[in-house]
């Protein structure tokens, strides 16, 4: 046993407990709330463990003292910051005489760029598989080293990562997205990018925002904010993230502040604007989706509805469907109309985003439609409402 926990073999040292103490696969499946097939694999080494923090959850359950399994796998040829990234990468398998995938860093900046253009399009949900995958291949060349590129492809890492993130929380899995975020930031600071470090901070803190936890968005958009010296579209980015951060706290004067700032940086980007790979999505829609927003949450109505309708007119005379960003601003219009008291205006934009939302998939937005019909439910004997909430009932999105 003491051998099989100095390779991280963790497939040995459960057929080593299992030979100790007569229990079955099915009873030790059951310790970690997996199939007993799983258990099965990594028996017969058909599956591996090389992330700690999953090691430890076996031996953990197998009553393995912490203080006896090793940093990193006896062998182990991974140094430096990269095994640090690794690490942090999560939970697959990197097997340590696999195959060496092939990284093009022109690739990857198309590919980042692509999923930012698919998200928009199509939600999180159906790129998360894919987008992990192809992180996980960047990770595994990485942690060969003797590379020339090495800055470059722990740049290439922090951008993916930083992606791969940001679709996890669209699909609802926030404690992936922070392992995601953890190695984007990691692997920004190592590669010396400053920007895309503070970047990953905002990302961390709409995490934060859309799970309940406004003075940690808070205070991680301020990290960000202050820990940049970015203008152009970078700085206005970050002071969206502020803006949006203050307006979940309360505190009115300061958004509207903040939302100058960025305004007034997004202005300054001329004809070349600071627009580096992984801040493509950052264009005058998102600026005035996020202004809506704020101001939404700071209760200026109908400066939200001006700022929203005017992020909805600028998807259409680009010729970008972006369903899902569509969806999203058309449930924010739909809250906008209920919290004004205009039923069937909120009803009508609740419509158009259900309609669209059958396009797409995303647990994100799904859900924030499932937020609104609960609120919609409290003024149920009005016509409109009882007419879309059949319809709701009838799509079954929020059994």
């Amino acid at each position: 046993m003491r051998e099989a926990l100095g390779r991280w073999d963790v497939g040995a040292l459960v057929l080593a407990y299992r030979r100790h103490t007569g229990v079955s696969q099915s009873a030790v499946a059951a310790l970690v709330s997996i199939d007993q097939s799983e258990v099965s694999r990594l028996e017969r080494g058909r599956k591996t463990v090389r992330d700690r923090r999953q090691v430890m959850t076996w031996t953990r359950a197998l009553g393995v003292p912490d203080a006896m399994v090793p940093d990193l796998p006896i062998g182990e040829a991974i140094r430096g910051p990269e095994s640090v990234i690794v690490s942090l990468a999560g939970p697959h398998a990197y097997a340590i005489n696999a195959p060496v995938p092939s990284v093009n860093l022109e690739d990857l900046d198309l590919l980042v760029i692509e999923l930012q253009q698919q998200d928009n399009q199509f939600g999180g949900d159906a790129l998360i598989a894919a987008a992990e995958r192809r992180l996980h291949e960047i990770v595994t060349v990485l942690s060969a080293g003797g590379t020339v590129h090495e800055k470059p492809l722990q740049n290439a890492v922090a951008q993916l990562a930083q992606m791969v993130g940001w679709l996890s929380l669209d699909a609802g899995r926030p404690a992936e997205s922070r392992r995601n975020l953890t190695t984007a930031l990691y692997a920004a600071h190592i590669s010396e990018d400053p920007g895309l470090a503070s970047s990953v901070l905002g990302y961390m803190s709409l995490t934060a925002l859309y799970h309940g936890s406004p003075v940690e968005a808070l205070a991680l958009a301020r990290t960000a904010y202050d820990s940049s010296s970015a203008t152009g579209r970078t700085g206005a980015m970050l002071a969206t993230r502020m803006a949006r951060a203050l307006a979940e706290n309360g505190q009115k004067a300061e958004t509207r502040a903040m939302l100058r700032v960025a305004e007034g940086a997004f202005g300054r980007t001329g004809a070349q604007p600071d627009s580096p790979v992984w801040l493509a999505y950052f264009d005058e829609g998102e600026l005035l989706a996020q202004q809506g927003t704020c101001l939404m949450k700071s209760g200026a109505l109908e400066e939200a509805r001006a700022c929203l309708g005017g992020a909805l007119e600028y998807l259409r005379a680009s010729g970008t469907q972006n369903l899902r960003d569509q969806v999203h601003y058309l449930i924010r219009l739909a809250d906008i109309g209920l919290m004004a008291g205009d039923l069937d205006e909120s009803c009508a934009q609740a419509a158009r985003a259900l309609t669209l939302n059958e396009q797409i998939s995303s647990t994100r937005m799904t859900k924030n439609i499932t937020d609104f019909m609960a609120k919609l439910r409290l003024h149920g004997s009005t016509r409109p409402v009882q007419q879309l909430l059949g319809r709701v009932a009838e799509s079954g999105i929020t059994r």
